[in-house]
């Protein structure tokens, strides 16, 4: 049986060389999320990107491939979402961008009795 739930859905793009106190800017968000108790989270690496400078970034161009974006999601509560986005983005600053977005989850529940 499936049971609907309403969440929310956290993103946070950030480029892969951007850094603060020697660690990736990804690493510290990840941590963020681990404080605030997500159940799990995904991180992407981009193949392309470009931004504000136009400047194409490539896994293809040995220049710009350092700087690809790193796209990190997580699903949870509106609240704790809420909460953690704005510790997000304020610790990014303009070093990065935090989307929240609502998003519907889809729970598989096992009938009493019957194992899967």
């Amino acid at each position: 049986m499936e049971h609907l739930e309403k969440a929310t859905k956290l993103t946070v793009f950030v480029d892969g060389d951007e850094r603060s106190v020697h660690r990736p800017l990804y690493e510290l968000v990840i941590d963020i999320l681990r404080e605030h108790k997500f159940a799990g989270v995904t991180l992407t690496r981009g193949a392309m990107s470009y931004s504000g400078r136009k400047l194409i970034h490539s896994a293809l161009n040995e220049v710009t491939m350092n700087d690809l974006p790193i796209i990190i999601e997580a699903v949870d509560v509106s609240e704790k979402t809420r909460t953690a986005a704005e510790q997000i983005a304020t610790f990014l600053g303009e070093r990065g961008l935090v989307q929240i977005q609502p998003t519907t989850i889809v729970l598989h529940e096992n009938r009493e009795g019957s194992e899967s």
